[in-house]
């Protein structure tokens, strides 16, 4: 498992975050993982209307596009996160995904929660040092 990117979206499915873990960042490369954002909302919107309880925030794989799979995790305010993993022969377990969905979940409600924060801006050193790590730790 290899994570390539980390995406968070709004309510209104409009990306406040979006860090890619790729070795060689090009303007290519960004375009792509936000068209897969975009693409990957119309299957969480699926699924939250076919979906029997709320409770479970986790969404499991919404889509694979080539070597590259899409998962998804709704947070109780309507934000999206997605997460861009390569996984070209391994199997992903999702108990591993669910645990960076979960600390993903725990900085973004760190960041939310500070007074100091600008509304709708998702711009933090620690919030950044939180995804930077699990980028390191995933992304190799």
């Amino acid at each position: 498992m290899k994570l390539r990117c980390i995406a968070i979206l709004n309510r209104q499915d409009i990306p406040v975050y979006m860090r890619s873990f790729d070795d060689a960042l090009s303007e290519e490369s960004t375009v792509k993982y936000q068209y897969l954002a975009h693409t990957s909302v119309d299957v969480i919107e699926e699924r939250m209307a076919n979906a029997k309880s709320s409770s479970d925030l986790y969404l499991g794989l919404l889509q694979t596009v080539g070597e590259l799979a899409i998962y998804g995790y709704v947070l109780n305010t309507g934000a999206r996160i997605l997460l861009v993993i390569s996984v070209p022969e391994s199997v992903v377990r999702s108990a591993a995904v669910r645990e960076i969905f979960q600390q993903i979940h725990a900085g973004y409600i760190a960041l939310i929660c500070n007074p100091f924060n600008e509304g709708g801006k998702l711009v933090s050193s620690k919030f950044d040092l939180i995804i930077n790590e699990l980028g390191r730790v995933h992304a190799a």
